[in-house]
């Protein structure tokens, strides 16, 4: 017998549903089920945005919220030889500060490379970065000003890994906690907030993933769950141990997983490289559950089910209510049951989509890269509210930045770079309810592209590459 998917919520779940007023992070802690009331339905390009702010460089990480300033990341230049990071004013998208952080290990600017990927961590007065160069920085949220430096890459070796690093933080009470999967000497590292010295490093094998970890906990013992190319790991997140290990996983080198109670959520994407072969599961059977438990006294981990038909993309899958809600490549949505792996359904929607769902009492929205946005009445029935535009086709937002020209054509390399856009009415966009096209829904156009959302109280803060939209609707959800 499944026992009761919320027998017990997490400090984790806790976390991330957290105050209304604040976008903690990536997926906001761990899960982009929030607790913000007052969100809008409806927008269009001539109503309910609120301001767009452009943006000095090009970045794919979400904003990060606090009360009064919205962090966001950009990556300017052909060789990023340095970031930016900004803190805006939330009402009227006005710079309150810009600072300029050095990049140790330069690298080509291009779309098949992550650029500003990471999404920060904003707690209290603190800001923590971490970019593809392999630099990790804690900020002044009140002013920018650096507290901390280290340079990972120059004191740990080189990142291998042609399309980048896409791996964003995660964080105890103590420690910011980092995954750094790649071809060379792999490991996860927990440096420590105040003094930005290492608490722990666990070696890894070589592998290619951008996956994020998330901390929750396990017998009253802080665990860092991390889903990477081909198994899922739980460490102390006290020490770095090894606790629990699933092998046979096929698929999880891009979504990351959800913690809520004692249930681990796992996405899987379709690989489009060799898969596991053996004993391996399928890309659907590895969108699957786990359940943290103990044996002898010792922290294990038991598969509860393993999915049928749903996969995910570049977006991770969201836990609402007692559903798993996920999108596949061509932009069809899978609701699925969180406690027992059944389909509820499967619809199309306005395209695919990079951001995971956001949801928020009853509705849940899905920001699909190409600039719409479907919002969905949660639920185990498919029922469709509407269809919002960030902007209408032929006037979309582009970039006006030099960059690198790429070293292949697109769609012969993996995720890293996470390249894609289309526009509304467009091949790969369709009309409302068409969705993608396969391929191209994966890979092209280049840009806009909607990589990052956050929702709080009254507003959503939509990010592209070189701008962020802040849409407060023309009406409002009310719960």
């Amino acid at each position: 017998m499944v026992p009761p998917l919320y027998a017990a919520v997490t400090l984790t779940a806790f976390l991330a549903a957290g105050p209304s007023t604040v976008w903690s992070g990536f997926r906001n802690g761990g899960n982009q089920s929030i607790q913000a009331r007052s969100l809008p339905l409806h927008w269009s390009p001539t109503a309910g945005i609120a301001w767009k702010a452009e943006l000095p460089g090009y970045g794919q990480s979400q904003p990060a919220v606090q009360k009064d300033r919205v962090f966001v990341t950009a990556a300017p230049g052909r060789k990023r030889e340095h970031f930016l990071a900004l803190a805006l004013d939330p009402r009227t998208g006005r710079e309150v500060w810009r600072q300029q952080l050095p990049a140790t290990t330069p690298g080509d600017s291009h779309e098949m490379v992550g650029r500003a990927a990471p999404t920060p961590i904003a707690e209290g007065n603190a800001l923590y970065l971490f970019f593809e160069s392999g630099d990790l920085f804690r900020l002044a949220t009140k002013d920018g000003r650096v507290e901390w430096h280290r340079p990972l890459f120059q004191e740990y070796g080189a990142f291998q890994n042609g399309h980048g690093l896409g791996c964003s933080p995660t964080h105890t009470r103590e420690a910011v906690i980092l995954l750094v999967d790649h071809q060379g000497p792999s490991y996860l590292i927990a440096v420590d907030k105040k003094s930005g010295k290492t608490l722990w490093k666990t070696p890894r094998p070589s592998r290619m993933s951008w996956t994020s970890p998330i901390v929750t906990r396990q017998n009253g013992r802080e665990v860092v769950v991390v889903s990477s190319s081909g198994d899922v790991q739980g460490y102390d997140a006290g020490t770095g141990a090894e606790l629990w290990k699933v092998d046979g996983v096929t698929g999880n080198h891009i979504p990351s997983p959800v913690a809520f109670g004692d249930q681990i959520i796992i996405g899987a994407a379709v690989p489009r490289g060799p898969r596991g072969g053996g004993t391996a599961r399928t890309p659907a059977q590895s969108n699957m559950a786990l359940r943290l438990t103990e044996r002898d006294g010792r922290p294990i981990v038991d598969v509860v089910w393993e999915g049928k038909r749903a996969v995910c993309e570049y977006g991770s899958p969201t836990l609402h209510r007692g559903l798993i809600y996920s999108v596949n490549p061509t932009g069809v949505v899978f609701c699925v049951d969180a406690a027992t792996g059944e389909e509820k359904y499967s619809e199309r929607i306005d395209g695919p989509c990079w951001a995971p769902p956001v949801a928020a009492g009853d509705y849940v929205y899905f920001f699909c890269k190409n600039g719409m946005t479907t919002v969905v009445r949660a639920g185990p029935v498919f029922e469709k509210v509407g269809t919002n535009l960030l902007w209408e086709a032929g006037d979309a937002p582009t970039p006006k930045l030099d960059y690198t020209p790429p070293p292949r054509p697109m769609g012969a390399g993996g995720p890293g770079g996470r390249p894609g856009g289309g526009r509304p009415g467009g091949r790969e966009g369709g009309r409302p309810g068409e969705g993608g096209d396969g391929a191209r829904a994966s890979y092209g156009p280049l840009d806009p592209c909607v990589y990052g959302v956050a929702g709080v109280d009254g507003a959503f803060f939509v990010r592209i590459g070189t701008h962020l939209f802040c849409v407060r609707g023309t009406d409002r959800s009310r719960r």
